[in-house]
């Protein structure tokens, strides 16, 4: 019987796996094609020692995460080529135990012989996106709904959720729908919520979100600094404000002094005023950010009279915040990780634990 011809995408993809993979190793090593197949092929590395081994490699042209737990455990070393996989799918690739290369730089390689450890950072968001019927999960009423999953246990079905957020069940139903696909929650069909992934859904939220960019903020110098803005605000007796970023992070986990303080604010103006603030184009050390939905000001933490936002949401604006605020977050994922549920809210009504 013929062989199945190999289409010229997954030619394409195989040949621009094997350069990927040979840029990154070492000069002195080689990597070649050992045999093609329909869905990809293998390669061989050999290393200076005289060790090698094969590497399987197959191509997808699409893989959501739904079809990557469907496929089987890998008995040898097997990588996921394709032209770009979503942070959901590469995450669970290695929960089965695939690596990964995709063309816009997501690497993930491990081999024990010879020894390889490979693993680059691309394209967050797919740089080609196709028409699709899913829901996007992105905008400020989805951020909202991804925070009150995450930081909220189960279950909750989607009259409560919409109520939360006061928005539309019909938008929520499908929201959590398009969720359901990610293998982001569980819930039985029609059924309420079960389940949250929540380390993944604040991943989820961080992929498409920005602190700096989402948020209209402004940037002020307190001359003061930082510390004696913050006091200076408690003092104010003012309502509605709600400190998120380094300065919140820094209460719960240890990583480097905080420079910069950001805080919530639904009237920046009036809040410089009352604190002395001098209004800066660039730089500084406060920023201002009147939020992208008021579910900010929600499920916030009191420490020495300052208000601190939840800690899913300093969780996601310290992800995505400048310098070193993604080193914080990931410290603070790794707390979160470690004191769950304790910063859980145990019902859609009620406030978390205290941090």
């Amino acid at each position: 019987m013929a062989r199945k011809p190999v289409s010229q995408a997954t030619r394409r993809v195989f040949a621009a796996t094997v350069e990927s993979l040979r840029s990154l190793l070492p000069s002195d090593w080689r990597i070649e094609v050992a045999r093609r197949a329909e869905d990809g092929g293998t390669v061989r590395v050999d290393s200076p020692g005289d060790v090698s081994d094969e590497l399987g490699v197959i191509v997808r042209q699409d893989l959501t995460p739904r079809e990557v737990v469907a496929l089987p455990e890998p008995d040898e070393p097997v990588i996921i080529a394709a032209e770009w996989l979503s942070p959901r799918s590469r995450e669970l690739l290695i929960d089965l135990g695939y690596g990964y290369v995709d063309l816009t730089g997501n690497v993930s390689v491990t081999m024990s012989r010879p020894g390889i450890v490979i693993r680059t950072d691309g394209a967050q968001r797919d740089p080609s996106p196709k028409p699709a019927p899913r829901l996007n999960i992105r905008g400020p009423r989805a951020w909202a709904l991804l925070r009150t999953l995450a930081e909220v246990q189960p279950p909750y079905g989607v009259s409560d959720l919409a109520r939360a957020v006061e928005g539309d069940p019909g938008y929520v139903s499908r929201l959590l729908g398009a969720l359901t696909d990610e293998l982001l929650i569980s819930r039985v069909p029609r059924g309420p919520v079960e389940h949250v992934e929540w380390e993944a859904t604040l991943r989820q939220i961080a992929s498409s979100y920005s602190v700096i960019d989402d948020n209209d903020t402004t940037n002020w110098v307190a001359s003061g600094g930082p510390e004696q803005f913050i006091e200076d605000l408690v003092s104010t007796k003012s309502r509605r404000w709600a400190v998120t970023g380094s300065f919140a992070a820094s209460r719960l986990v240890s990583v480097a002094a905080p420079q910069i303080a950001v805080v919530y604010v639904n009237d920046p103006e009036r809040i410089a005023s009352l604190t002395r603030l001098r209004q800066v184009r660039n730089g500084g050390n406060v920023v201002l950010a009147q939020p992208y939905d008021q579910i900010v000001f929600e499920r916030t933490w009191t420490r020495d009279d300052t208000v601190f936002v939840s800690v899913s949401q300093t969780a996601v604006d310290c992800l995505t915040g400048p310098g070193r605020m993604p080193a914080e977050g990931e410290a603070l994922l790794e707390w979160m990780q470690a004191k769950a549920p304790r910063w859980q809210a145990r019902s859609l009504t009620t406030i978390a634990d205290r941090p």
